[in-house]
């Protein structure tokens, strides 16, 4: 009864409202009133129509993809979409239409969808002739079509589909008034339904679940060419979108792969079915019409694929007999058809002229973003101004893929749309700080007055071109490809206004740096101002959000080219600068008696690789190639930005041997990564993997012992961490007597619920593991020792970077064979596992390798650092050291003098003849020895003992007391100086730097470490070297895009002549719950999934993974904070009782607080420029609780204040520096990070304050990741500032809210308290408690606090 009181209410403000709902008193209706009374409901209720309408609108307009996981009933669900589908009231419905697209992205509710639209049931409505033909031509498609069922009377799809070409056809509505500039209220609706009918088809279609049957029917009844057809007609000249939509549509009707098999068709398979198709044309021809055809019918196959030829061949075919020839190849019906011959000659023609392969339409598409696809908006939508996602003419990255192609092509599309709009966000800031102008200017040669562009302002990141564009070079096409391999341009720019700071950027531009070539005509500016937002809403028929007004922001604008006169705008590459000298700078060195100029002038001239694709392109427009003379502006970026180039050839590369992808990736994989086939047959306990690992190599067998090292601390952790298991010690008696560590290694065999586990030697000289592994880490340690995939989901606080860790050095000690790649996304997390990896001391530091530019900010205690070039000096210097020992034992031995040794006393030996020395003196030396020792039980006298002088032993020290196990160490030691020496034996061969750092790569490294950025830029390298490994570990696998964690599978060659792939073992860590991929553009990272993870979409798939779920970062309470987003995570031991956590915070009332912050001067947030929000209240009240806490002795560096928006976090530095700079009783001392939310992912402090910004909106705080994160960071104290009324009716943030209104919202704290606190977190709360009221209230006492720290300062001084 409630429930149907509180929908009835909502639907009677949904009436109200005209058909909409708004603002957040709504929110969560979904999840709370809609579907829980659709469940309730009963389909012949009178209100259950009006619940159906009411729960897909607000899914489309409010709550989006998010809203799919309250879907818990499906059969509900199927009788919620057959009403949708069914009603009179819906039919033409864009929402029922975006409704289905949403419920698309999740497994479950799509398995619904399309047993509703796409299922077998469609092919009733393909023409009977037609589908006689296919169901002959398939084996798979008559068992299918056998178990449908008889023909229903209606089928949504059919009726949906001609819905659609009745729009298209003119049937429905006026082409004109669609395409007439002012839109009407019903073009828009038109409009809309049109935009979410092709956004829907083309989601389905890139599926192979949903487009086996679909394309069969779209074909049979013509869809590509009716469309074709009637838009050439009706010619929908405005309706640019539109256009862009329906070519995506023709073209996943046509991608190459197997309706039926999966299989992806080649270009070669591609040609030859459409040349099979001709020969058939031709047959009929030459049986029933070889009078009016016999050009055709003696025409060669690939003339007649050519599109060209066959309207003249035809033009003497009568319309009758092309009617009935078309019927003949059972692309018409008679009955019905249209008798227009444009129309049947069309149908033919797409019959038989193969479409262009996606790989060709690759090689030629620009890398470099021009000013078309820049300012493009169907193409790059405004990033945050919309408040539901609008239509797009881009690809999405969904559960499914067609082919690898497939999936490299969306991927290759989304990364380079995305660079797109951050490189125009870069250029319009640059082009509003230059302030172009026009100007007169007189020429020098004719004294003719012209108007000139001419800058008045200036930016740091751009340059005037001092002498055009020239090109210089223009290689010819490569053989099979139509476009040129190489055009060479060189430009001038003078550098004589520069500081030196500036001139020192642009002179450090190096090889492969990307910059921007802009032509600006300044006589072409409008000097308009910017549309405004409503124009916007109308353009996208969206609502702007709530928190933008106004005019639309620069670089949201795609007038903006017209605004500033820009006419062209091209990328390059840099290959040299050189100066007036026509030196490269590079290679220059400066003199200090030079002038300030230097050395070569203020003139650089710098000679860079333009884009091939897009130079033929411009070559074939109207003003050829002198648009590259107009470019008079040069912009360069920030290195970390210009990696998108890269990352884009890489992703090419890898589309043009896509085939190679199926060796390098292991048969186990290849499903999972496409979203086919059973998610769970992947992971190590499957019984596809266990049959594998019989017949792989490398692997640990499914019954064998598994190695795992020193991951137990002792026998009772072993016992532990197999709960509900009978877990047997072997050789426990045994081992105990013969080891003389009380710390063991173990290595634990699984035979169902009976476990084994055999006691190992554990080495002396180590640290090893100090960490007490919980069983669900253990869990995932020995999934990552396993053969196949591995998912670990580390909630905040885990200790996920031990569980990575351990696996690493498992695998090291278990297969010292195979090769392991670590991979993180950023530097600083790959270095803080480095740095845990080093610590343990048990893996040598020879066997590392850090690939890429983060090492330098490496702590640890090596003296070397990680670099290839780093190892080479590392190998060299230990190789020098390990030949001094040589000599040295040879000395000892008397074979050697010391005279033989180098003038500087280096050694006499190089590695090869310290081989001979070891093979012909030291073994036969060592032989004798023990066949003296042979039967001896020790050793009486160090004079027995051949090597006693090397080891410097002498009588009465080591030598009485000598056993044959202490000589066998010993006798180790020399060989393994040997063996080392062994490794580096190559490096005397080998003499360039590169050579030998691509020896130590290949042929050395054990662990190979990189970023995914590092992967992309430097795979193609890798793969050219031979590049090879066994073992990948992924960490923050959740916060790399779906590329970016695809790639690093790829580094090695699949070769054709192994069976199998080498790679054994991924292991993905990370956290979907936390934040995703950093987008900026967030319509795409809405429409398109760019910020879903490979992580996160493989368990959106179902593929198992494994939780930990034991927290030791935060304070119990705390945690309860972000608890709830996990199943079961508790606390780790430590947490729970030791007096770090049990003792209160001092000073404060509460360990946690979220604290109301009323308007300041009566400002809340506010916004100086777009999406740059400041709130001077919270960051005065942050910066003052800071102070107090330092005024009650806190560490500053045990202090972090956080917050939401860069902006913010400017602000807040600058308070700081003004209440607590270096002229302040503070003495400078500040935080130890002021960072954004988002900045300090994976980082941590002891007590944080956290600025939440907003209190208008909540903006992009309703992502509840970002929530997470937040409440995540701190160790022991945790106090928020925000506005509590807007958090409260935020949906997102509702648990999270109620939790924290069990504690006041007013700040308390206890005055006479001093760090470090002594009171317990659950004693009562002393007198001297006290509430804060406001910011001026803080702010009082602690100017009070610091009048009178002062004043005792100074008494104590005099």
């Amino acid at each position: 009864t409630s429930l149907k009181v509180s929908f009835s209410n909502l639907y009677r403000d949904f009436l109200e409202n005209e058909g909409t709902l708004g603002g957040s008193q709504h929110e969560g209706a979904v999840s709370e009133i809609v579907w829980p009374f659709l469940k309730e409901c009963n389909q012949n209720d009178e209100e259950w129509s009006n619940a159906c309408k009411l729960l897909s609108f607000l899914v489309v307009n409010q709550e989006g993809r998010s809203s799919a996981r309250n879907f818990d009933n499906m059969e509900k669900l199927r009788q919620v979409l057959t009403s949708l589908f069914y009603d009179s009231d819906s039919e033409d419905n864009p929402e029922t239409i975006q409704f289905c697209s949403i419920l698309l992205e999740s497994k479950a509710p799509r398995e619904v969808v399309l047993s509703l639209i796409t299922d077998v049931n469609l092919l009733h409505w393909i023409p009977k002739r037609r589908l006689e033909l296919e169901l002959k031509k398939s084996a798979s498609l008559r068992r299918s079509f056998s178990q449908a069922k008889s023909k229903p009377k209606i089928n949504w799809t059919n009726e949906w589909i001609n819905s659609l070409l009745q729009y298209f056809e003119g049937e429905k509505v006026s082409i004109q008034e669609l395409n007439e500039e002012e839109s009407t209220e019903n073009s828009r609706s038109v409009l809309e339904y049109l935009h979410r009918s092709l956004e829907l088809l083309i989601d389905l279609l890139s599926a192979f679940d949903s487009r086996q049957f679909l394309v069969l029917y779209l074909n049979s009844i013509n869809f590509t060419v009716r469309c074709q057809f009637s838009l050439n007609a009706t010619s929908f000249q405005r309706q640019h979108l539109l256009q862009q939509l329906l070519l995506r549509v023709y073209r996943l009707i046509d991608f190459p792969v197997g309706c039926f098999d999966r299989s992806p068709r080649s270009k070669s398979e591609i040609i030859s079915n459409y040349h099979s198709r001709a020969t058939i044309f031709q047959k009929l021809c030459h049986r029933y019409y070889l009078d009016d055809t016999e050009e055709v019918v003696y025409a060669g196959v690939g003339l007649l694929c050519n599109g060209s030829f066959l309207p003249r061949a035809l033009g003497g075919l009568p319309d009758s007999k092309l009617t009935d020839l078309l019927h003949r190849l059972r692309l018409l019906d008679k009955n019905g058809c249209k008798n227009e011959r444009d129309y049947q000659m069309a149908i033919l023609l797409h019959y038989l002229t193969p479409p262009p392969y996606p790989l060709d339409r690759l090689r030629n598409f620009p890398v470099y973003p021009s000013e078309r696809v820049l300012f493009d908006r169907s193409l790059i939508p405004p990033g945050t101004l919309l408040r539901r996602i609008p239509p797009l003419a881009t690809s999405k990255l969904q559960i499914q893929f067609l082919s690898y192609l497939d999936y490299l092509l969306r991927n290759f599309e989304l990364v380079r749309l995305e660079s797109a709009y951050e490189i125009r966000c870069d250029l319009v800031d640059v082009i509003k700080r230059l302030k172009p102008v026009v100007r007169q200017a007189i020429k020098e040669e004719s004294n003719e007055v012209f108007l000139k562009t001419d800058f008045t302002g200036w930016a740091r990141m751009a340059l005037e071109i001092d002498e055009p564009l020239r090109i210089v070079r223009v290689t010819p096409p490569k053989l099979g490809e139509n476009i040129p391999a190489r055009v060479i341009g060189e430009f001038t720019v003078d550098l004589v206004h520069c500081g030196d700071s500036i001139r020192e950027e642009w002179d450090g531009l190096g090889e492969f740096d990307t910059l921007f070539l802009v032509s600006i005509d300044a006589n072409k500016m409008t000097n308009a101002p910017a549309p405004s937002l409503k124009e916007l809403e109308r353009s996208f028929n969206v609502k702007i959000n709530d928190d933008c007004d106004g005019q639309i922001p620069d670089n949201e604008d795609d007038t903006f080219p017209e605004r500033f006169g820009i006419t062209a705008i091209r990328g390059c590459m840099v290959l040299t600068i050189r100066d007036e000298n026509g030196n490269s700078i590079k290679d220059s060195i400066p003199d200090e008696t030079q002038d300030k100029e230097g050395n070569g002038g203020t003139k650089r001239t710098f000679t860079v690789e333009l884009d091939s694709a897009q130079f033929a392109y411009d070559s074939k427009a109207k003003n050829g190639t002198g648009i590259y003379q107009s470019l008079n502006l040069v912009v360069r970026r920030h290195g970390k930005e210009n990696n998108f180039r890269a990352v884009l050839e890489t992703i090419r590369g890898l589309m043009e041997g896509s085939g190679s992808i199926n060796r390098v990736i292991p048969s186990w994989l290849q499903p999972i990564i496409l979203g086919y086939g059973d998610p769970k047959s992947a992971t190590y306990s499957s019984s596809a993997i266990r049959s594998y690992a019989l017949k792989t190599p490398g692997v640990a067998k499914p019954n064998a012992y598994l190695d795992f090292g020193d991951t137990f601390l002792d026998k009772n952790h072993v016992i532990e961490s197999f709960p509900g298991n009978q877990v047997v010690i072997e050789n426990e008696d045994k081992a105990i007597k013969s080891l003389k560590s009380d710390r063991h290694n173990y290595k634990v065999r699984f035979l169902g619920n009976e476990i084994t586990a055999s006691i190992c030697t554990f080495p002396s000289n180590i640290k090893g593991n100090p960490v007490r592994f919980t069983p669900i880490q253990v869990e995932a340690i020995k999934s990552g020792l396993s053969l196949g995939l591995t998912l670990v989901v580390g909630p905040p606080g885990t200790g996920k970077s031990d569980v990575a860790v351990q696996i690493i050095a498992n695998l090291y000690h278990s297969f010292p064979n195979q090769r392991t790649v670590i991979i993180t996304h950023s530097n600083a997390a790959l270095n803080d596992l480095f740095q845990k990896i080093l610590a343990r001391g048990d893996i040598e530091e020879r066997y590392f390798i850090r690939l890429g530019s983060g090492e330098r900010d490496l702590d640890v205690d090596s003296a070397h650092n990680f670099s290839r070039v780093g190892r080479v000096s590392h190998s060299l210097e230990r190789r020098s050291t390990l030949l001094n020992k040589v000599q040295e034992l040879s000395e000892s031995m008397g074979i050697s003098k010391k005279e033989e040794r180098g003038a500087d006393g280096s050694s006499s030996y190089t590695c090869e003849s310290a081989k001979y020395f070891y093979d012909y003196h030291v073994k036969r030396t060592v032989e004798k020895f023990m066949d003296i020792t042979k039967f001896s039980k020790g050793m009486d006298k160090v004079e027995n003992f051949p090597f006693s002088a090397f080891f410097h032993l002498e009588e009465g020290n080591d030598g009485n007391t000598m056993t044959l196990n202490d000589a066998q160490e010993k006798l180790k030691c020399i060989d393994d100086i040997f063996f080392e020496l062994e490794e580096y034996r190559p490096l005397e061969l080998l003499k360039s730097q590169r050579q030998r750092t691509d020896y130590l790569l290949m042929k050395q490294a054990k662990i190979v470490a990189m970023t995914c950025t590092h992967a992309a830029i430097a795979r193609s390298r890798l793969i050219k070297m031979g590049f090879q490994y066994d073992n990948i570990v992924m960490e923050e696998a959740g916060q790399m895009t779906e590329v970016e964690a695809f790639i690093p599978l790829l580094l090695q060659r699949g070769e054709m002549d192994v069976a199998v792939s080498r790679l054994k073992r991924i292991c993905f860590i990370g956290d979907h719950n936390q934040l995703p991929p950093v987008i900026k553009n967030l319509t795409f990272a809405r429409f398109s999934n760019l910020d879903r993870s490979l992580f996160a979409r493989l368990i959106d798939f179902g593929v198992p993974y494994i939780q930990l779920d034991r927290q030791g970062r935060t304070r119990s309470e705390i945690a309860e904070l972000y608890r709830w987003r996990y199943n079961n995570l508790g606390d780790l031991h430590h947490v729970v009782n030791s007096a770090e956590y049990s003792v209160c915070n001092a000073g404060f009332v509460h360990t946690h607080q979220f604290i109301n912050i009323d308007d300041h001067n009566g400002k809340g947030e506010t916004s100086p420029t777009s999406y740059y929000y400041q709130n001077l209240g919270e960051a005065e009240f942050a910066v003052a609780l800071f102070q107090f806490m330092l005024m009650i002795g806190y560490p500053s560096s045990k202090i972090s204040i956080l917050t939401t928006y860069n902006g913010q976090k400017e602000l807040i530095t600058d308070v700081l520096n003004q209440r607590c700079g270096k002229d302040t009783p503070y003495g400078g001392l500040v935080p130890k990070s002021v960072s954004t939310v988002d900045q300090y992912q994976g980082q941590q402090n002891d007590y944080i304050i956290l600025s939440l910004v907003r209190t208008l909106s909540a903006g992009y705080l309703r992502d509840i990741r970002r929530c997470i994160v937040a409440m995540s960071r701190a160790r022991l104290g945790l106090y928020v500032l925000g506005r509590q009324s807007l958090f409260e009716s935020c949906h997102e943030w509702k648990i999270v809210m109620e939790l924290f209104s069990k504690i006041p919202s007013k700040l308390e704290i206890v005055l006479g308290e001093h760090f470090p606190g002594e009171r317990g977190s659950n004693e009562e709360i002393p007198d001297k408690k006290f509430e804060i009221s406001d910011l001026f209230h803080l702010v009082a006492i602690v100017n009070n606090m610091q009048s009178q720290w002062t004043s005792e300062t100074e008494s104590s001084m005099q």
